[in-house]
């Protein structure tokens, strides 16, 4: 008896734990008709797709696509910034302005420094706070409370009157003279 072309190809290989496979068998040519079948259905899918964009594009647009607004590829619109933040360099611009102006010293007017570089008055604090505190001023001797004695041994403390001449009244003006102004004095 002849045997068939599946038991001819068949051959069952057993392994060394005495598990049995069978080889595999590809139909090669049924794979590649499958996938020439498939893509010749999406290309026709594609092409009928496009077919129906430009169709619909044409029913609502019958003068082609209206012309770009006046304010597009400007920097702002409205107050949103309409750059990427990666190509945005006002930011680093601005930035770097002020730390020039730190560094170099900065004043109303263009070219005039009013102001001392930061690098300048940081070591000016610095210096500053190195220098020994200036020493306490003298303490004022207290002074008796009105209608008390003075403690024994010292004097009396003057007053504020007591010890310097009055202070000169100023001259009458004469008669028929306007007043001074304040202003005047």
């Amino acid at each position: 008896m002849k045997k068939s072309q599946v038991e001819q190809e068949s051959r069952v290989i057993v392994g060394a734990h005495g598990v049995a496979a069978e080889e595999d068998h590809l139909v090669l040519g049924k794979v590649v008709q499958v996938g020439v079948i498939s893509l010749l259905i999406f290309a026709v899918g594609a092409v009928w797709g496009w077919r129906l964009l430009v169709s619909a594009e044409r029913e609502f647009q019958p003068d082609g696509p209206p012309p770009k607004p006046a304010a597009l590829g400007q920097y702002e619109i409205g107050i949103v910034n309409q750059r990427l933040f990666e190509q945005d360099e006002h930011a680093v611009e601005k930035l770097d302005g002020q730390h020039a102006a730190l560094q170099n010293g900065w004043g109303d007017q263009p070219g005039v420094a009013a102001h001392m570089p930061i690098e300048q008055a940081m070591d000016r604090v610095i210096a500053d706070a190195q220098k020994p505190p200036p020493p306490p001023p003298p303490a004022p001797e207290p002074t008796p409370a009105p209608g008390k004695a003075p403690a024994p041994g010292k004097a009396p403390a003057p007053t504020p009157t007591q010890g310097k001449p009055p202070a000169p009244a100023p001259p009458a003006p004469a008669p028929g003279t306007p007043s001074p102004t304040p202003a005047e004095h």
